[in-house]
């Protein structure tokens, strides 16, 4: 399961990320905003400077023409063209700087006849000065009509300054409004993205104090299942030392009761009654059951101290030397027997030979009193592993007590039945654990029995 902690991580970056984006995006816009109202606002200062001139350029010609009236100077006459020429330059360009108003263009479309008509008339002046006397055209000069047509292109001008304040004025307010709106959204990405930067600490602090007790914990859980292995392969080497030295020390005595009873059979049995006789045959029998079972004790023992040595194995070979060591020991019986298609194995030889001649003596010993005995060897693929198997029409068992066939001296049998010491599948197992494979078996009361084996991984098949 991937680490909530993880995922939060990566939910909480992307959040960061979104918002980071939206903020970003939401900034830029208004700060573009703020930029095309400063440009604006540039625009109309620029429009107003203009207007400033172009008044000045008017009034500088009333005051070289009256000049010139006054003084008659050549220089004042050049003066009053060029000023008239700065005016229509400076209407010409108020014409293209306004060209976003259409309040303004109407405005400058009726200056520009008024302007017209007054320089024509200063110009009419001019011509008559040369031909008339000062006191002539002095009275045209400071007629009412003059006056008011002056006044008029002044107030039009003073119109268009009050409008372009007006537009300085809400220009420069939008921007302001922009420019703070831009500060807020950067204040808070900056707040959010430090709110999460936070909670990321914090989870991610969290999380590292959990695994940090987490691998404290299994770190002491090592430490505590090692001791515990170490405790417990020293009482399993001391219980086999323990096996080994007592099966071995019983060994010696009880083959000398089962041999002196033996020679007691033969040379004094006739002297003895037929209740001696049944008794001594009694121990006898008991001795050999107990020497075969501390024979099998031995052998379990010595299995749990054998390193496993791996070659490749014949399984086919193998199988029929143990089969027909099996029939050497149930002479006199036929037992019908097939063996299938065997693939060869990696595997430790005498083990496997031990083991196969446990299970096949088994099927032997299980079903050698059915009218027509068989036992069936085969193997099949599974998943791509080898599963071999024996089957048998013999005894069989009950299936809820399979857990118990495996055990030491566990058995499902009476010994009377059949013979044994209930240690034989129990060796079957070791060696089937000790190449890392696996032991099950089927049966029914009665209609026989069968085991399957694997030993171990793919990679041990030869």
């Amino acid at each position: 399961m991937k680490s909530m902690i993880e995922t939060n991580i990566v939910r909480g970056l992307a959040v960061i990320i979104i918002l980071n984006t939206l903020i970003a995006g939401a900034s830029y816009y208004t700060i573009r905003q703020s930029q095309e109202l400063r440009d604006w606002e540039s625009h109309t200062q620029e429009v107003l400077i203009n207007l400033e001139e172009t008044l000045s350029s008017f009034s500088e010609m009333h005051a070289v023409f009256r000049g010139y009236v006054l003084f008659n100077e050549p220089g004042l006459l050049t003066s009053f063209f060029e000023s008239k020429k700065n005016l229509l330059k400076k209407i010409q360009e108020l014409e293209t700087l306004t060209l976003d108003n259409p309040r303004q263009q109407e405005q400058l479309r009726i200056i520009s006849p008024l302007v017209f008509e007054k320089t024509s008339s200063f110009e009419t002046l001019i011509m008559d000065k040369k031909h008339r006397s000062v006191a002539s055209y002095i009275g045209p000069f400071r007629s009412t009509q003059g006056i008011i047509l002056t006044r008029k292109i002044q107030s039009l001008f003073s119109e268009m300054k009050k409008e372009e304040i007006r537009l300085l004025t809400i220009r420069k307010a939008d921007s302001e409004r922009n420019l703070f709106v831009a500060a807020i959204l950067i204040f808070l990405g900056i707040l959010l993205n430090l709110t999460f930067i936070i909670l990321q600490y914090i989870l991610i602090y969290k999380e590292s104090q959990r695994r940090q007790i987490a691998e404290e914990e299994v770190e002491l859980s090592n430490k505590n299942l090692k001791e515990y292995s170490g405790q417990l392969e020293r009482s399993n080497k001391d219980l086999e030392s323990f096996s080994y030295s007592v099966s071995h020390d019983l060994r010696a005595p009880i083959r000398g009761i089962s041999g002196f009873s033996k020679i007691l059979m033969e040379d004094f049995g006739k002297n003895l009654d037929e209740e001696g006789q049944r008794i001594l045959n009694i121990i006898i029998k008991n001795s050999e059951n107990m020497g075969q079972l501390i024979d099998d004790l031995l052998e379990f023992s010595r299995l749990g101290r054998r390193e496993i040595a791996f070659t490749n194995v014949n399984m086919q070979q193998v199988m029929e030397r143990v089969l027909e060591e099996v029939k050497d020991c149930y002479p006199g019986i036929k037992i019908e027997t097939r063996i299938g298609e065997l693939p060869s194995i990696k595997a430790d030889s005498a083990l496997l030979k031990q083991m196969l001649f446990n299970l096949i003596s088994n099927a032997f010993k299980y079903s050698k009193d059915k009218e027509h005995p068989k036992v069936d060897i085969d193997s099949y693929q599974n998943n791509g592993e080898v599963t071999y198997f024996i089957k048998d029409n013999g005894a069989g068992f009950d299936m809820r007590y399979q857990h118990k066939l495996f055990n030491i001296f566990q058995r499902l049998h009476h010994s009377e039945q059949f013979e044994g010491t209930g240690v034989g599948l129990a060796i079957v197992k070791r060696v089937i654990e000790k190449h890392n494979g696996k032991v099950w078996a089927e049966g029914k009361v009665n209609e026989g029995a069968c085991f399957y084996f694997t030993l171990g991984v793919q990679e041990n098949n030869a």
